[in-house]
This record gives C-alpha cells, structure tokens and sequence, in this order.
C-alpha cells in the first residue's frame, strides 16, 4: 500500500477543494518571486531591521502584527547559526528545550515553558506539536530530519490548539520548506570537518512551462563518531544520514495553486556514548556489583559491551491546494507519513551482561486532511478563519529487553498495536473594535478516539522457549491475558475544546501590546506496557492548562531595535508524569504514567534584534519557574526544565579585495536541568533521591559558543565558509538515564568540539 501513498493523498485533496470550487473569482496572478512566508524583507535603508513575515495565525502576517509569543528564524539566519536539525532550535528560542532520548538522536523530548513529556512511548503524545508545511508529525522518532532549503522556522510558545490543533498545550514548531520558484536556479554544496565529517547538498530549481515549477533537494551527512567503546573497539555515535524532497508547484487555473511534496529521510548511527557515572552498593542489587568497577567522570570512552545500529527511515507525502474564491480562500492539506525505527543500547554501559535493550522499534503511518477557508469581511475590519480536520495514525511499538538468567538469557518483549483517530472543527474571529484595537476570539471541538492491542511474552531468547505459567507473560501474571498473551482493553473516548480570547491594542505604528487567554489539552492515552499487575494497565486521561498571557512588540530607535516581550501564567491541571507507585496490597514499585496533580508555571521572554551601521546583534531570554502545587511531586523539581535560558548573536560583514567577508558569533547557555524524576522508589511514603542520585541526574549549567566566517566570491555565486560548534570545546550531557530502583545511573555526553570548512557554488 505504500507506494500508492501518493496517490491517496493527491486524490483525496482534490475531492476536498472541488466542493468548495463552484464560485471562483479571479485572484492576482502567481508571484512565484515575492517574498515567502519568513523571509525578511528590509523595509528601510539600512540599518533599519528588516520585516519578518509569519504564518504562526494559519495566515502570513508581519511578526510585529501577530500578538503571540513567536520567535521566527528565517532561511539566512538557520544557515548562520548552523541549524541542521530540529534538535539545533534548542538554542535559538527562549524557552525551548530538545534533549535526546536513550535510543537515539533521532527521537528527541521536546518541552516548552518548562512542559516536556517524561515518555516517548507510541501510547503517549507530545507536549509541543511539530508542523512541516501545515502538516501535524505525532512521533518525534523519525523528526529530527535535516532542515535543509528552507523558508522559516517558527517557535510559537503558549498552547496554539485553536489553530494548530492536537497536543500543542507547551507550543508548537512551524516549519516551512521552500516552494519552486519560476526561474532556474540551484546551488552545490559540498563539505568536510573534523571526524572525518562529509557532507554535500544539492539544491535544483526547474521551471515547466509559464505556469509549473520543480524543486529538488538531496542532502547527505557522515561522520565517524565521537566516542568509542573500549571493550569492543567500535566507534559510537557516527552518522550516516541522508535526506530527499522534491516539491512541484502549479497553477493549473488562475484561481488554483497546487503544492505537490514528497521527502525521504533515512539514517544509519551506532549506538550512543554511554557512561556509568553513579554506583550506590547501598541501593543496587547484588548481581549489580560487577557495575561498580566502571564508574567514570566524563569522557567519550563507554565501557559498554553491545553497540546496536540505530536506522530511521521516514517518508512523508503532501499535496496542499488553495482556491482563491474572492471574497475567501479555500485551503485543503492533505499528508501522509510512514515511518520506521529501530534502536538499542546497553542500558548498564559496561561489559558486564547486566540490562541490554536489545531492540526497540516503532513503524507505522499516519494520515492527516484538513480543510480551512479564510479571509477578511466589513473593509477588513474582520479576518477570519474556519476548518475542519481529520488525523488516523496507527502504530507497531516493542522494545525487547535482555538479561542473563543462569545459563540463558531472559528475553522480555514489551509490544503493542496503537491506533487512534482525531476529528475537529475550529474557528477563529479577529475584529477591530476601534481603528487601533483588535479583539480575537477562536475555538475547536475535538473528537478523539484511541485503541491499544497488547502482547508482553517472557522467552529464553537462545530457544525462543515461552517461559512457563504466568512467568510466561506478564499480561497472565497480572490476570489480563485475553488469549495468545494479549490484552484489549476498552477503547478511550475523549471530547474537548480548546479556546482563546485576546485583545490587542496599536500604541501608534510600531508599538503593539496584547493579552490573551488559553485553553489547551493534551489528549490521554495507555501505558507503554510489561507491568505485572492489572494497576499497571491503567490508562490515563487528558491533560490541560489554563494559560494567561501578556506581552509587547515594539520596534524603536528609529526601527533599529526591535523588542519583543512576552509574560505568562499557566495552570495546569491533572498534569502527566511518569510516577512510581506502589499497587495496591504490594510493596513492590512500578512507574506509570498518571495525571499525578497539578502544576503552575510562571515566565518571563525576551526576544530583541538591534542594527548598529553593519553590527546586527541578536538575544534571547527565558525565565520560567514551574512548581507542583499539589500530587506526589509537590515540593520537587520539574524534569528536563532550564529555569533560565540565553542566547545572544552577532553578525558583521567586511569588504575585502576578494569579496564580502560576513562573520557570525554566537551563544547560548542554560542553567542546571534535571532529566528524570526527582523521587526515591523504594520508600513509601517518595523521599528525595540521594545527593548522589540527584548530582548524576542534574546537568549543571554551561553555554556553548558557536562561529562561522563566510567569504562571498564572484558576486556572491560562490562561497566558502569556515565553521565552528562548541568552539570552546565545553563537556556536556545530551541526557542522563536513571536505573534509581537498582542504583545506578548514566549518561551520554553532548556533541564535541567540531568544527570544518564548506564551499557552496550557486548558479
């Protein structure tokens, strides 16, 4: 069925936008060489800061127009400040944290105003929505693709579900890639670093006629790794990715433009670099012992014995129509994404055969159609918006878990089926009261559906022999076992509506302020599985916020500074966290995910850019102090939350005799962040973790320089660039992983020093 995806998409689409086309007025002829959404157009003589132009309303917008916390980055500024992936905007919008998980850099645990999910299992959606191109991605495994040609990157902080839809109640990221434009044009790219890093691009525009044209994209990325395994002499954490689009755009009609898109993103890495860096003989096990001899403070050198290839392999089809009716536009999305992973590691980092996951995979696909019409009313006084939308995503996920057991070696297979559909329709009303005053109002109603087939079979993995009774399956020792060692339990059916109201106020041309109100969820879900009690199985249920927000956008110094400020309060309630608990009638732990209370959180961002002649300087500040107010976390820290996050750049451009010589410098520092819960699991009542546990879970504070010199030859058609990441060479962790029930933790550094040289050839 797959390679029909298509096909599908492009049929379904259609019929979408031929109900709405029966009126058609004729609409200004295709720009293909205006301005795309995100690119910065100066709109003064230098210095002047330029225009931003932003989709974060499902519309472009100036970004001093739109009142919402936004940070937007355009096509120059990812390529000055190196960002290639997903996981690089980490460090580029206040508030904003991507962390790696256990199986690999490409699944990552995206949090927003100190909100992050503390599971990545298929069974549980994310706090913060990726959207490429209007199209919703639910996995975070398989998204941390390469960001290459693109228009704009938006960072919207606050719960966006009015707009954007499903479980954006942290914030959602907004990609846009470029469109084809109608001219030839194209660019090779080509590069090498230290690690033997190799990397080449390739960028070809096609105009087909007066009316259609072809944009292809290839990229590919190798390095050896930066760290290696001593027991088996293998390098650890090398890449080979590579990554394919081609966009095809048409006017078929006056009235109607077509976007045509179809990308394939793969990877091959070893596994992680992981380190033992806490032992407590006092908590672990005895079987834990050989552990101990290979605790270590920092390095690249793991000790682990068992180094799995980690493979990505995702695709993902879009056609997106817009029918311009005169009076409204009629948009349709239609989208769909297949993907496949499959990752390990050796989760005690040592030699000794103590917990490997062997495997762990998670493939399947998802189909996303959404239907918007839009545009103004009463001499523009009124902008408006309406759609409807439709998501189906089902998925395969296990993870096997080995361990020796005497002569053999236990295998624990933890598996389920996941299915789940989402249906909704939105509106959303902004009406200017007074010629300078702007009141918005907006909603969805959401249907959500969500099923889960559970299998959990215990084997000898040398035989593949099924252990005996209950041993056998952990769904029979927990009395759920419906037959062939599974579990169906009842479907979860979920009805909400997140809404917004705000009114924002012009304090002349270049001052606007703004306040607003939220209702964002985030839907519930099932267990990731293997529990062996009934209690375990216990779904969860939706999660949501009450969210308050103030804030400014300000351009002064005659438009040389802009100045973007933002302040927030939101309550959450019935907040998701992975909790231990103690079933009841046992004294053993399990850890779940349960609505564990409620939380507030407070904040403070900043974002600004200021021109000085040829000086561009940019900064950004987040604050964001979260607290439990009550649950089993009351009094404990929030995980994988910086309270404070900085980033400042800056860019100067020289003219020497062999072209324009453009220089970029920048940093970006947070302060300490905790990566699992801050909770001992062996006492009842939870005490705190040792200091000892809570020194190997806590990442201290550090900053990373970054800098890059561009030399423009030949009129700017070639250029050659020298770059730097963690120039001052700072040791880091990526993520830390807490084995607290047995007594030890690791971790797995940051990237290195790196560094290289690239030269780019346009035509």
């Amino acid at each position: 069925m797959i390679p029909f995806a298509p096909l599908r998409v492009l049929a379904g689409s259609c019929a979408m936008s031929i109900l709405g086309g029966a009126a058609l007025a004729a609409p200004p002829e295709m720009a293909p060489d205006a301005a795309p959404s995100g690119t910065q157009v100066e709109t003064d003589a230098a210095p002047a800061v330029p225009k931003v132009i932003v989709t974060s309303q499902r519309r472009e917008q100036a970004l001093q127009e739109v009142p919402a916390a936004v940070t937007a980055i355009d096509a120059k500024e990812l390529s000055r400040r190196q960002i290639g992936d997903i996981k690089a905007l980490s460090a580029n919008a206040p508030s904003l944290l991507i962390s790696d998980t256990p199986v690999g850099k490409n699944n990552m645990i995206i949090g927003m105003r100190g909100i992050a999910p503390t599971s990545i299992s298929s069974n549980n959606d994310p706090t913060v929505g990726i959207y490429v191109n209007g199209v919703y991605y639910a996995r975070t495994a398989g998204a941390n693709a390469a960001m290459v040609d693109m228009d704009a990157v938006e960072v919207i902080r606050g719960p966006q579900g009015t707009l954007f839809g499903r479980n954006t109640i942290g914030g959602a990221l907004n990609m846009t890639t470029r469109a084809p434009q109608q001219a030839f044009e194209g660019s090779l790219t080509a590069g090498v670093g230290n690690f033997d890093q190799r990397a080449l691009t390739g960028i070809l525009n096609l105009p087909l006629g007066k009316a259609t044209a072809l944009r292809l994209v290839a990229d590919g990325l190798r390095h050896e790794g930066y760290g290696r395994s001593a027991p088996l002499g293998e390098q650890l954490g090398d890449e080979d990715r590579r990554y394919f689009r081609a966009s095809l755009r048409s006017r078929p009609l006056r009235d109607l433009l077509v976007d045509l898109t179809y990308d394939k993103f793969s990877s091959d890495a070893a596994s992680q670099v992981w380190i033992v860096n806490y032992f407590d003989p006092a908590i672990a096990a005895r079987t834990l012992a050989p552990v101990a001899q290979y605790v270590q403070d920092g390095g690249y050198t793991s000790q682990a014995g068992f180094n799995p290839r980690n493979t990505t392999d995702v695709s993902n089809s879009t056609a997106t129509l817009r029918w311009n009716t005169g009076p409204a536009t009629l948009k349709s999305i239609s989208a769909y994404r297949h993907l496949s992973t499959v990752s390990g590691y050796d989760l005690d980092a040592t030699p000794v055969f103590v917990n490997q996951l062997q495997r762990y995979a998670v493939s399947g696909h998802q189909f996303t159609q959404e239907l918007q019409v839009y545009g103004n009313a009463m001499e523009d006084r009124l902008d408006w918006i309406a759609g409807a939308y439709y998501f189906s995503e089902g998925l395969r996920d296990s993870s096997l878990v080995t361990t020796p057991s005497g002569a053999n070696t236990l295998g624990r297979l933890n598996a389920f089926d996941s299915r789940q559909t989402s249906a909704s329709v939105f509106g959303q009303l902004s009406y200017a009261v007074l010629p300078q005053l702007r009141a918005t109002a907006g909603a969805r109603l959401v249907r959500d559906e969500r099923e889960v087939d559970y299998s959990t079979p215990r084997y000898l993995l040398q035989s593949g022999t099924m252990l005996a009774g209950n041993a056998g399956c952990a769904l029979a020792a927990a009395g759920l076992d419906q037959g062939g060692c599974h579990y169906v339990p009842p479907a979860l059916h979920a009805r909400y509506t997140p809404w917004t109201l705000g009114l924002d106020y012009k304090l002349g041309s270049d001052t606007l302020v703004y306040g607003k109100v939220s209702r964002g969820f985030r839907s519930g879900g099932f267990q990731p599985g293997g529990a062996t009690s009934a209690f375990g199985y216990a779904p969860f249920d939706k999660e949501q916020v009450m969210s308050y927000e103030a804030g400014s956008k300000m351009e002064l110094l005659e438009h040389r500074l802009r100045l973007n400020l933002a302040a927030y309060l939101a309550k959450y309630k019935d907040i998701q966290q992975i909790t231990p608990q103690f079933p009841p009638g046992s004294t053993t732990t399990i850890s779940s995910v349960m609505n564990a209370g409620d939380a507030t959180v407070k904040g403070l961002e900043l974002d600004a850019v200021l021109r000085l002649a040829d000086l561009s300087l940019s900064a950004g500040i987040g604050l964001t102090d979260p607290e439990f107010d009550n649950g089993p976390f009351k009094g404990l820290t929030f995980v994988t939350t910086a309270k404070t996050t900085a980033a400042v750049g800056a860019d100067y451009p020289l003219v020497t005799p062999l072209g324009q010589l453009d220089l970029h410098l920048d940093y970006n520092w947070r302060s300490k962040v905790a990566y699992f819960q801050p909770v001992n699991t062996n006492t009842l009542p939870f005490q705190a973790l040792t200091a000892g546990q809570v020194a190997s879970n806590t990442q201290p504070a550090f900053g990373l320089l970054n800098a890059m010199a561009t030399l423009k030859l030949a009129g700017d058609r070639t250029r050659v660039s020298l770059w730097a990441k963690n120039l001052a060479g700072k040791y880091y962790w990526a993520r830390s992983n807490s084995f607290y029930i047995q007594g030890y933790n690791n971790q797995t550094p940051g990237d290195p020093r790196t560094f290289g040289i690239k030269l780019e050839l346009r035509f």
